[in-house]
């Protein structure tokens, strides 16, 4: 008995095909496609550091396995950018020079020199008339004498020293000064001049005798009332000048104040 399968065009003798399950034609009905083998898929470990990334690749055998380290790409990495501080700088800030408070004795004193120029001219007139007044002439003869000169060396000496202690001071204390200066001229000449003309030979109710006659001498008296009228006016000037410096000194001051502030500002 022959079998003829409707499926196939072939006939197989002496075999009678059994009935086929539904399920089993799907199965011989799946297309299997084979697909290429692919390579086997390694792990990639990446480490990334601040200036290097290293890619750890995982070969077929563990043994092989090595780390590669690839330069890190610059717009990738992000890095942190810290404010630059400046050094600090040390900066010398030049003072100003302090001024220094001038005085009014190198002026005054050459004023005071002035004035005894102007002293012993007028007291030369003075003499003159006093002369005349009891001769009847006017005889310069005393010009030649050097006691004529001793009020001229006291006015000198005491309005000098006046000058020293008053400084840059106003004229009140040439005022009060004068005073002194005339007392001075008054009794250093009537000292000097008994010295001068032996004195100490004399016994002390003589020389006591000279010293009362010479308090009232005219030289005498008008060299004292001179020299206290000569050292007030010469006193006025040299105290006006003394205000102007003090007015400079007080301005150089506050300029020097000003300009240290400013340069402590600046520092």
């Amino acid at each position: 008995m022959t079998a003829t399968n409707p499926d196939s065009g072939n006939h197989t003798p002496g075999v009678t095909p059994a009935q086929s399950d539904p399920h089993d034609d799907a199965v011989q009905e799946a297309v299997i496609v084979d697909e290429p083998s692919k390579a086997p898929v390694h792990d990639e470990l990446v480490i990334e550091d601040d200036d290097s990334t290293v890619v750890e690749q995982d070969s077929a055998h563990a043994s092989e396995r090595e780390p590669i380290v690839a330069t890190a790409d610059p717009a990738a990495v992000r890095t942190e950018e810290r404010p630059v501080e400046a050094p600090q700088q040390v900066v010398y800030v030049q003072a100003p020079a302090q001024p220094r408070n001038r005085g009014n004795r190198g002026i005054g004193t050459l004023i005071a020199g002035l004035s005894a120029l102007i002293f012993v001219a007028l007291l030369a007139v003075i003499t003159a008339i006093i002369q005349y007044a009891g001769s009847g002439r006017f005889d310069f003869g005393f010009l030649s004498q050097a006691q004529f000169y001793i009020p001229m060396l006291f006015f000198v000496l005491a309005f000098v020293l006046l000058v020293l202690l008053v400084n840059r001071g106003a004229w009140s204390a040439y005022i009060v000064g004068s005073v002194l200066v005339g007392l001075a001229v008054y009794f250093g000449t009537i000292g000097l001049g008994l010295l001068a003309t032996g004195v100490i030979s004399n016994t002390p109710a003589e020389a006591n005798a000279r010293f009362v006659t010479q308090l009232s001498n005219p030289f005498v008296i008008a060299s004292a009332l001179l020299a206290r009228e000569v050292a007030l006016w010469f006193g006025a000037l040299i105290s006006r000048r003394g205000r102007s410096v003090k007015a400079r000194n007080a301005n150089a001051r506050e300029t020097y104040e000003r300009e240290l502030a400013e340069r402590r500002a600046q520092g």
